[in-house]
């Protein structure tokens, strides 16, 4: 299921790109299919923290 939608998305950018998966079960999928090209579970909270750091920090 995973495969066909990123072919089906691969096709439609007509270009290569890189699949990332994100979320606290993405690591679960990379036992099943080699379809992404990185694995990165903590990509939601690692951008929600650089943006409270951004807000709180004093320059």
């Amino acid at each position: 299921m995973i495969e066909g939608l990123v072919a089906r998305m691969k096709a439609e950018v007509g270009r290569p790109i890189k699949v990332i998966a994100t979320g606290g079960l993405a690591t679960l999928f990379e036992q099943h299919t080699d379809v992404f090209d990185h694995i990165e579970d903590d990509l939601t909270i690692q951008g929600l923290a650089m943006l409270w750091d951004r807000a709180h920090i004093k320059d």
